[in-house]
């Protein structure tokens, strides 16, 4: 049986690292980068501490790979270069390093984000603490689905055989606006709208939603294809068909009330926006042997199927 440490060995050295043994970890160098490995098999989580207290002081990465239930990590130990691989990411990563090799074709991998810049970290709580009411900017919405749920909802469903988690950006906007009829105010609108930064559709947006700073499970990141300025346009433009309607206005004059039938609208002029930063929207893209479907992994829901004609 192929060991943990020969396999996490085979896995970064797909992504040219060299790679060392130091005790029971592994060190990994490539270029500027630098990644110290706790592996953690069947009856070694006792390793874990030892690890976080042994390298507290390291710059790189740490990366902790678990072949079993991912340990306990107490709070004062989280760090910002803290990366983590469970069994469910080892896995897709083991059927990368393969498919590599069979087809010479590279495909984004956990690997790389080891040397991404722009990954959602670990966070520790002094880090929160510190961005207690500041602007954060980009946030990811928490999942209420874990990779066991899809894959038992694109088996009953697509008859699912592959799934990746794919986190969507959205810039994310509060505004208010007067209603006019007329020259004369009659109301005010309130409300939070988002913009899907890939497809430019225009989304009601929950202030309830949670939000974390980073996601264990593997995952890409998309970037916006455009910028706040568009957004800001399209946000306009649908508050604009959102609240222009027909009301009743009623009128009292002396001892006639009147209704009347008027039509209420903002001005976009007077519309007021916040801008809020961007979010990141967790979705599922399952492939499966009947077709294809994407599933809302904030809420669970599936947003999309398209079944294959057979």
């Amino acid at each position: 049986m192929t060991s943990l440490k020969a396999v996490v060995t085979e896995i970064l050295q797909s992504r040219d690292f060299k790679v060392t043994e130091q005790d029971v970890y592994l060190l990994a160098k490539k270029g500027d980068v630098e990644v110290a490995a706790c592996l953690i098999g069947a009856g070694e989580e006792r390793i874990l501490p030892a690890f976080l207290d042994r390298f507290k002081s390291f710059k790189g990465k740490k990366l902790v790979v678990s072949s079993v239930p991912m340990p306990e990590i107490p709070p004062d130990k989280l760090d910002p270069n803290l990366v983590i691989w469970d069994r469910e990411s080892l896995e897709r990563e083991i059927g990368r390093t393969h498919l590599e090799r069979m087809l010479g074709d590279r495909d984004h991998g956990l690997v790389d984000e080891l040397m991404a810049d722009d990954y959602p970290k670990m966070m520790t709580q002094d880090d929160l603490n510190r961005l207690e009411g500041a602007e954060v900017g980009e946030r990811i919405i928490r999942p209420t689905i874990d990779s066991r749920d899809v894959k038992e909802i694109g088996m009953r469903t697509v008859g699912g055989f592959r799934q990746r988690l794919e986190l969507v950006p959205y810039y994310v906007l509060d505004y208010s606006c007067p209603l006019y009829s007329g020259n004369e105010i009659v109301g005010e609108e309130r409300g939070r709208l988002a913009v899907n930064a890939l497809t430019k559709k225009v989304e009601a947006w929950s202030e309830k939603l949670e939000v974390v700073y980073s996601l264990e499970t593997g995952h890409r990141k998309a970037d916006p294809a455009f910028g706040p300025e568009v957004a800001e346009e399209l946000v306009r433009k649908e508050i604009m068909r959102l609240h222009t309607q027909e009301r009743e206005i009623v009128r009292d004059e002396g001892h006639v009330t009147l209704t009347e039938r008027k039509k209420v609208a903002p001005r976009q002029d007077d519309v007021h926006l916040d801008h809020k930063g961007i979010f990141y929207l967790p979705v599922w893209c399952v492939e499966g042997i009947h077709g294809v479907m994407i599933i809302n992994a904030g809420t669970g829901k599936i947003v999309s199927e398209d079944f294959y004609r057979l």
